[in-house]
């Protein structure tokens, strides 16, 4: 089995960008890969204390299989709640290769799950998030770019 990790922000929200996120998830799905999307909570502009926001799954446009909160939105969780679970242990626990795992990112923030899937993908135009994949010689979907899902042909995944 593998994951297809989708960790994104709201930054790059133009059509192009959403169509290109759903058509890898698409992909991902047909190749019998489970869809997961990681949300990162975006911290608001507005005044100190504000409680950050995850991003919707509406706004982001991807059907997931499963959805990750790796950082606690509030206070300590009550007893009961389900704490948050990072990449790494999603891996862990559902029995995955890492090496076989994509991972989609839009914000610096995202590099932790770029950091531990086999097969990186940049999304958008972020200069440090771009120089970082630039240096690693990780693929950056861009707007007009057809969105890179595989790694190789079909018969060495």
């Amino acid at each position: 089995m593998r994951a297809a990790f989708f960790d994104l922000g709201s930054r790059h929200r133009s059509p192009h960008f959403s169509r290109t996120l759903r058509e890898a998830a698409a992909r991902h799905r047909s190749d019998g890969d489970l869809v997961v999307l990681v949300l990162s909570c975006e911290r608001p502009r507005g005044r100190p204390g504000d409680r950050p926001e995850a991003v919707s799954l509406d706004t982001l446009g991807v059907g997931a299989d499963l959805v990750l909160l790796p950082d606690p939105l509030g206070p300590p969780a009550a007893p009961g709640d389900h704490p948050p679970v990072t990449v790494v242990e999603a891996i862990t626990l559902l029995g995955m290769d890492p090496a076989s795992c994509f991972g989609y990112v839009d914000h610096c923030d995202g590099l932790r799950t770029l950091s531990v899937v086999g097969n990186p993908r940049v999304v958008g135009v972020d200069p440090e998030l771009t120089a970082h994949a630039d240096s690693h010689g990780w693929p950056v979907l861009k707007e007009t770019q057809e969105p890179a899902g595989r790694a190789g042909p079909p018969s060495s995944q």
